[in-house]
Protein backbone atom coordinates (compact mmCIF):
# COMPACT_ATOMS: atom_id res chain seq x y z
CA UNK A 1 0.00 0.00 0.00
CA UNK A 2 1.57 3.29 -0.84
CA UNK A 3 2.05 5.65 1.87
CA UNK A 4 -0.25 8.76 1.73
CA UNK A 5 1.11 12.43 1.61
CA UNK A 6 0.92 14.24 5.30
CA UNK A 7 -2.13 16.37 5.37
CA UNK A 8 0.46 19.18 7.82
CA UNK A 9 2.50 19.36 4.99
CA UNK A 10 0.24 19.76 2.36
CA UNK A 11 -1.80 22.75 4.50
CA UNK A 12 2.13 24.18 5.05
CA UNK A 13 2.87 24.05 1.06
CA UNK A 14 -0.40 25.31 -0.05
CA UNK A 15 -0.05 28.19 2.44
CA UNK A 16 3.30 29.07 1.69
CA UNK A 17 2.55 28.98 -1.86
CA UNK A 18 -0.46 31.61 -1.70
CA UNK A 19 1.61 33.69 0.61
CA UNK A 20 5.28 33.43 -1.22
CA UNK A 21 6.72 33.82 2.22
CA UNK A 22 7.43 31.29 4.47
CA UNK A 23 7.30 34.20 7.99
CA UNK A 24 3.65 34.85 6.59
CA UNK A 25 3.05 31.29 6.73
CA UNK A 26 4.16 30.84 10.35
CA UNK A 27 2.20 33.77 11.06
CA UNK A 28 -0.89 31.90 10.01
CA UNK A 29 -0.50 28.62 10.95
CA UNK A 30 0.53 29.47 14.42
CA UNK A 31 3.81 27.65 13.92
CA UNK A 32 7.46 28.96 13.93
CA UNK A 33 9.49 29.69 10.38
CA UNK A 34 12.26 26.78 11.19
CA UNK A 35 8.78 24.43 11.65
CA UNK A 36 7.43 25.27 8.48
CA UNK A 37 10.74 25.29 6.14
CA UNK A 38 10.87 21.56 8.27
CA UNK A 39 7.95 20.60 6.97
CA UNK A 40 8.44 21.66 3.28
CA UNK A 41 11.78 20.09 3.03
CA UNK A 42 10.12 16.54 4.57
CA UNK A 43 7.32 16.65 1.87
CA UNK A 44 9.96 17.00 -0.17
CA UNK A 45 12.14 14.44 0.73
CA UNK A 46 8.96 12.58 0.73
CA UNK A 47 7.67 13.01 -2.72
CA UNK A 48 11.42 12.74 -4.14
CA UNK A 49 11.14 16.25 -5.85
CA UNK A 50 11.75 19.75 -4.90
CA UNK A 51 9.04 21.68 -5.17
CA UNK A 52 10.21 25.51 -4.10
CA UNK A 53 13.31 27.04 -5.21
CA UNK A 54 14.74 30.76 -3.07
CA UNK A 55 15.78 33.31 -5.07
CA UNK A 56 16.75 35.58 -1.78
CA UNK A 57 13.94 36.53 -0.49
CA UNK A 58 11.31 35.22 -3.00
CA UNK A 59 9.66 32.12 -3.44
CA UNK A 60 9.37 30.30 -6.37
CA UNK A 61 7.33 27.30 -7.00
CA UNK A 62 8.46 24.52 -9.65
CA UNK A 63 6.53 22.56 -12.21
CA UNK A 64 5.91 19.99 -9.61
CA UNK A 65 5.04 22.37 -6.78
CA UNK A 66 2.42 23.87 -9.32
CA UNK A 67 0.90 20.48 -9.97
CA UNK A 68 1.32 19.53 -6.28
CA UNK A 69 -0.70 22.82 -5.39
CA UNK A 70 -3.64 22.01 -7.94
CA UNK A 71 -4.24 19.09 -6.26
CA UNK A 72 -3.61 19.51 -2.32
CA UNK A 73 -6.07 22.78 -2.93
CA UNK A 74 -8.64 20.21 -3.65
CA UNK A 75 -7.67 17.63 -0.78
CA UNK A 76 -7.89 20.31 1.85
CA UNK A 77 -10.86 21.74 0.79
CA UNK A 78 -12.23 18.16 1.06
CA UNK A 79 -10.73 17.22 3.81
CA UNK A 80 -12.06 20.79 5.94
CA UNK A 81 -16.00 20.35 4.30
CA UNK A 82 -15.94 16.49 5.60
CA UNK A 83 -15.15 18.26 8.85
CA UNK A 84 -17.31 20.87 8.64
CA UNK A 85 -19.99 18.07 7.66
CA UNK A 86 -19.63 15.73 10.47
CA UNK A 87 -19.15 18.42 13.07
CA UNK A 88 -22.82 20.42 12.15
CA UNK A 89 -24.60 16.74 12.70
CA UNK A 90 -22.86 16.00 15.71
CA UNK A 91 -23.42 19.52 16.84
CA UNK A 92 -26.46 21.50 15.28
CA UNK A 93 -25.93 24.98 15.18
CA UNK A 94 -22.54 24.92 17.48
CA UNK A 95 -20.09 25.31 14.64
CA UNK A 96 -18.01 28.33 13.55
CA UNK A 97 -18.71 30.49 10.77
CA UNK A 98 -16.09 32.70 9.86
CA UNK A 99 -17.83 36.01 7.72
CA UNK A 100 -15.55 38.74 6.11
CA UNK A 101 -17.53 42.34 4.62
CA UNK A 102 -16.53 45.13 3.82
CA UNK A 103 -17.28 48.42 6.33
CA UNK A 104 -20.58 49.26 4.27
CA UNK A 105 -21.64 45.43 4.08
CA UNK A 106 -21.05 45.38 7.88
CA UNK A 107 -23.07 48.86 8.47
CA UNK A 108 -26.13 48.15 6.06
CA UNK A 109 -26.56 44.35 5.19
CA UNK A 110 -24.85 41.85 7.65
CA UNK A 111 -27.26 43.50 10.72
CA UNK A 112 -30.05 42.20 8.73
CA UNK A 113 -28.68 38.56 7.36
CA UNK A 114 -27.45 37.92 10.87
CA UNK A 115 -30.67 38.72 13.02
CA UNK A 116 -31.96 36.15 10.51
CA UNK A 117 -29.31 33.41 10.89
CA UNK A 118 -29.41 34.32 14.53
CA UNK A 119 -32.85 32.65 14.64
CA UNK A 120 -31.74 29.65 12.73
CA UNK A 121 -28.38 29.10 14.76
CA UNK A 122 -28.92 30.47 18.09
CA UNK A 123 -25.71 28.33 18.94
CA UNK A 124 -23.23 29.42 16.55
CA UNK A 125 -20.34 31.01 16.95
CA UNK A 126 -19.86 33.96 14.93
CA UNK A 127 -16.25 36.33 13.27
CA UNK A 128 -16.71 39.19 11.67
CA UNK A 129 -13.57 40.13 9.72
CA UNK A 130 -13.89 43.83 7.87
CA UNK A 131 -11.89 44.44 5.24
CA UNK A 132 -12.48 45.90 1.64
CA UNK A 133 -12.80 43.23 -1.48
CA UNK A 134 -8.62 42.58 -2.37
CA UNK A 135 -8.03 41.45 1.26
CA UNK A 136 -10.83 39.57 1.58
CA UNK A 137 -10.38 38.03 -1.57
CA UNK A 138 -6.78 36.99 -0.09
CA UNK A 139 -8.25 35.81 3.06
CA UNK A 140 -10.43 33.67 1.35
CA UNK A 141 -7.82 32.00 -0.89
CA UNK A 142 -5.60 31.51 2.27
CA UNK A 143 -8.46 29.95 3.89
CA UNK A 144 -8.64 32.67 6.95
CA UNK A 145 -12.51 33.38 6.45
CA UNK A 146 -15.54 30.80 5.15
CA UNK A 147 -17.38 33.39 3.34
CA UNK A 148 -17.02 37.17 2.05
CA UNK A 149 -19.51 39.70 1.07
CA UNK A 150 -17.75 41.52 -2.06
CA UNK A 151 -17.73 43.79 -4.59
CA UNK A 152 -17.51 41.76 -7.43
CA UNK A 153 -14.08 42.46 -9.34
CA UNK A 154 -15.57 40.33 -12.17
CA UNK A 155 -11.88 39.10 -13.24
CA UNK A 156 -11.50 36.49 -10.48
CA UNK A 157 -11.83 32.86 -11.24
CA UNK A 158 -9.93 31.41 -8.47
CA UNK A 159 -12.69 31.44 -5.76
CA UNK A 160 -16.24 30.74 -6.06
CA UNK A 161 -18.60 33.44 -6.39
CA UNK A 162 -22.41 34.11 -6.14
CA UNK A 163 -24.14 37.00 -7.35
CA UNK A 164 -26.08 38.56 -4.85
CA UNK A 165 -27.53 42.06 -6.18
CA UNK A 166 -26.29 45.33 -8.37
CA UNK A 167 -26.32 48.39 -7.35
CA UNK A 168 -26.20 51.98 -9.19
CA UNK A 169 -23.73 54.97 -7.62
CA UNK A 170 -25.30 57.93 -7.47
CA UNK A 171 -23.63 61.47 -7.89
CA UNK A 172 -24.86 63.25 -4.27
CA UNK A 173 -24.08 66.82 -3.42
CA UNK A 174 -25.31 68.99 -0.67
CA UNK A 175 -28.50 71.03 -1.74
CA UNK A 176 -26.75 74.42 -1.75
CA UNK A 177 -23.66 73.04 -4.20
CA UNK A 178 -23.98 74.43 -7.38
CA UNK A 179 -24.44 71.49 -8.77
CA UNK A 180 -27.96 71.41 -7.48
CA UNK A 181 -28.97 74.57 -8.12
CA UNK A 182 -28.37 74.06 -11.62
CA UNK A 183 -29.88 70.58 -11.85
CA UNK A 184 -27.63 69.13 -14.18
CA UNK A 185 -24.08 68.45 -14.43
CA UNK A 186 -21.43 67.10 -16.79
CA UNK A 187 -18.81 65.09 -15.98
CA UNK A 188 -15.25 67.51 -16.90
CA UNK A 189 -17.01 69.78 -14.34
CA UNK A 190 -17.36 67.21 -11.37
CA UNK A 191 -13.86 66.39 -12.06
CA UNK A 192 -12.70 69.84 -11.13
CA UNK A 193 -14.57 69.26 -8.21
CA UNK A 194 -13.33 68.01 -4.63
CA UNK A 195 -14.63 64.13 -4.48
CA UNK A 196 -15.07 62.57 -1.03
CA UNK A 197 -14.66 59.15 -2.12
CA UNK A 198 -14.52 55.45 -0.36
CA UNK A 199 -11.16 53.85 0.66
CA UNK A 200 -8.39 54.10 -2.78
CA UNK A 201 -7.84 50.52 -1.90
CA UNK A 202 -11.61 49.27 -2.19
CA UNK A 203 -13.66 48.13 -5.35
CA UNK A 204 -15.95 50.71 -5.26
CA UNK A 205 -13.01 53.55 -5.72
CA UNK A 206 -11.78 51.29 -8.83
CA UNK A 207 -15.34 51.25 -10.65
CA UNK A 208 -15.30 55.41 -9.61
CA UNK A 209 -11.90 55.33 -11.35
CA UNK A 210 -12.87 53.21 -14.19
CA UNK A 211 -15.84 55.28 -14.50
CA UNK A 212 -13.75 58.93 -14.82
CA UNK A 213 -10.63 57.01 -17.38
CA UNK A 214 -14.20 55.83 -19.84
CA UNK A 215 -15.17 59.46 -19.90
CA UNK A 216 -11.28 60.34 -20.63
CA UNK A 217 -10.76 62.33 -17.22
CA UNK A 218 -8.27 61.65 -14.11
CA UNK A 219 -9.31 61.83 -10.18
CA UNK A 220 -7.16 64.85 -8.81
CA UNK A 221 -8.95 66.44 -6.29
CA UNK A 222 -10.43 63.96 -3.74
CA UNK A 223 -10.10 62.57 -0.17
CA UNK A 224 -10.54 58.95 1.30
CA UNK A 225 -12.64 57.58 4.17
CA UNK A 226 -13.11 54.44 5.76
CA UNK A 227 -17.20 55.48 6.67
CA UNK A 228 -19.89 56.02 4.31
CA UNK A 229 -21.91 58.12 7.31
CA UNK A 230 -18.76 60.16 7.84
CA UNK A 231 -18.80 60.78 3.68
CA UNK A 232 -22.49 61.76 3.50
CA UNK A 233 -22.31 64.53 6.70
CA UNK A 234 -18.97 65.99 4.73
CA UNK A 235 -21.45 66.15 1.42
CA UNK A 236 -24.37 67.44 3.59
CA UNK A 237 -22.15 70.03 4.67
CA UNK A 238 -21.07 71.20 1.37
CA UNK A 239 -16.97 69.74 1.71
CA UNK A 240 -17.42 67.84 -1.94
CA UNK A 241 -19.81 65.72 -3.89
CA UNK A 242 -19.54 62.16 -4.02
CA UNK A 243 -20.23 58.58 -5.77
CA UNK A 244 -23.00 56.54 -3.13
CA UNK A 245 -24.79 53.55 -3.69
CA UNK A 246 -28.68 54.38 -4.46
CA UNK A 247 -29.47 52.51 -1.24
CA UNK A 248 -27.40 54.24 1.31
CA UNK A 249 -28.48 58.38 0.56
CA UNK A 250 -32.16 56.99 -0.34
CA UNK A 251 -33.47 58.62 3.36
CA UNK A 252 -31.26 61.42 2.81
CA UNK A 253 -32.48 62.23 -0.96
CA UNK A 254 -35.94 61.92 0.44
CA UNK A 255 -35.97 64.64 2.77
CA UNK A 256 -33.84 66.86 0.97
CA UNK A 257 -30.27 66.57 2.97
CA UNK A 258 -28.84 65.06 -0.27
CA UNK A 259 -29.67 65.65 -4.22
CA UNK A 260 -29.15 62.98 -6.63
CA UNK A 261 -27.37 64.46 -9.74
CA UNK A 262 -27.63 62.73 -13.23
CA UNK A 263 -24.46 62.03 -14.69
CA UNK A 264 -25.51 60.98 -18.12
CA UNK A 265 -26.85 57.86 -20.01
CA UNK A 266 -24.07 55.70 -18.83
CA UNK A 267 -24.67 54.49 -15.42
CA UNK A 268 -21.84 53.71 -12.40
CA UNK A 269 -22.78 50.28 -10.91
CA UNK A 270 -21.28 47.64 -9.04
CA UNK A 271 -22.04 43.95 -8.73
CA UNK A 272 -22.35 42.09 -5.08
CA UNK A 273 -21.54 39.05 -4.57
CA UNK A 274 -20.34 36.62 -2.02
CA UNK A 275 -17.92 34.15 -2.35
CA UNK A 276 -15.70 31.05 -0.80
CA UNK A 277 -13.69 28.83 -1.85
CA UNK A 278 -13.71 27.52 -5.41
CA UNK A 279 -13.47 23.54 -4.42
CA UNK A 280 -15.42 24.12 -0.42
CA UNK A 281 -18.13 22.32 -0.42
CA UNK A 282 -20.35 24.25 2.16
CA UNK A 283 -21.86 23.10 5.10
CA UNK A 284 -25.33 23.33 6.50
CA UNK A 285 -24.72 26.13 8.07
CA UNK A 286 -22.59 28.27 5.38
CA UNK A 287 -25.52 27.38 3.04
CA UNK A 288 -27.97 28.83 5.48
CA UNK A 289 -26.31 31.98 5.82
CA UNK A 290 -25.39 32.38 1.97
CA UNK A 291 -29.19 31.19 1.58
CA UNK A 292 -30.42 34.68 3.88
CA UNK A 293 -27.72 37.07 1.43
CA UNK A 294 -29.68 36.08 -1.05
CA UNK A 295 -32.96 36.70 0.07
CA UNK A 296 -31.73 40.10 2.08
CA UNK A 297 -29.76 40.87 -1.40
CA UNK A 298 -32.95 40.35 -3.43
CA UNK A 299 -34.94 43.26 -1.50
CA UNK A 300 -32.07 45.66 -1.98
CA UNK A 301 -31.26 45.86 -6.27
CA UNK A 302 -32.90 48.24 -8.61
CA UNK A 303 -35.04 46.19 -10.37
CA UNK A 304 -36.79 45.06 -7.33
CA UNK A 305 -37.38 48.45 -5.73
CA UNK A 306 -39.29 49.82 -9.49
CA UNK A 307 -41.62 46.79 -8.54
CA UNK A 308 -41.99 47.70 -5.03
CA UNK A 309 -42.63 51.29 -6.41
CA UNK A 310 -45.32 50.05 -9.36
CA UNK A 311 -47.35 47.91 -6.26
CA UNK A 312 -47.35 50.64 -4.00
CA UNK A 313 -48.81 52.49 -6.77
CA UNK A 314 -50.94 50.22 -8.04
CA UNK A 315 -52.73 49.44 -4.56
CA UNK A 316 -53.01 53.30 -4.40
CA UNK A 317 -55.68 53.07 -7.22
Amino acid sequence: MNETIDSRQLLAFCTLVQTGSFTETARILNLTQSAISHSIKNLESDLRCQLVTRTGRKINITEDGEDLYKDAQHILNQMQGARSRIQDRANWGRGKLRIGASTTACQYILPIVLREFNECFPDCILSIAPADTPELLEMIRCHEIDLAIIVDPSDINDVAIKPLFTDELYLVSSPIHDFAQKGSVKMNNIAQQRLVLYNKSSQTFEKIEAFFRHHKLGLHNYIELGSMEAIKELVKINYGVSFLASWIVEKEINIGSLVHLPTGNRKLTRQWSICHGKDKKLSITEETFLGICESVASAMGPNNKQSKKKKATTSKK
